[in-house]
């Protein structure tokens, strides 16, 4: 579950932090990468490739609170050059307990 936790908050690590609301595309760019890195992960049982959406939606929720809509396409670009932002990196310490929270622990 970590392999999938650390591939899924890199992939998901395509925003940065002040609470404002990602645009529909922003969101909707950021839970289907996040989707299809969690479900993507080896080894990744059924019951957690099935909360994979629950998880990337928590996690967006957590981002749209540290990060602007200008942030989020300052940590995309970043992440198509497989680096991370600090916001990224701060983003992506909420995963463990977003995907938690999907598995119903």
């Amino acid at each position: 579950m970590t392999r999938w936790l650390s591939a899924a908050a890199l992939l998901l690590a395509i925003v940065s932090p002040v609470s404002a609301e990602w645009t529909k595309d922003q969101r909707s760019r950021f839970i289907n990468s996040c989707v299809d890195g969690c479900q993507s992960t080896p080894d990744l049982s059924p019951a957690g490739k099935a909360a994979c959406p629950k998880a990337c939606n928590c996690l967006a929720d957590q981002g749209e609170k540290m990060m602007t809509p200008a942030d989020f396409d300052e940590a995309d670009k970043a992440a198509a050059e497989e680096k991370m932002t600090p916001k990224m990196e701060a983003l992506s310490k909420h995963f463990p307990t977003c995907a938690r929270q999907a598995m119903g622990h």
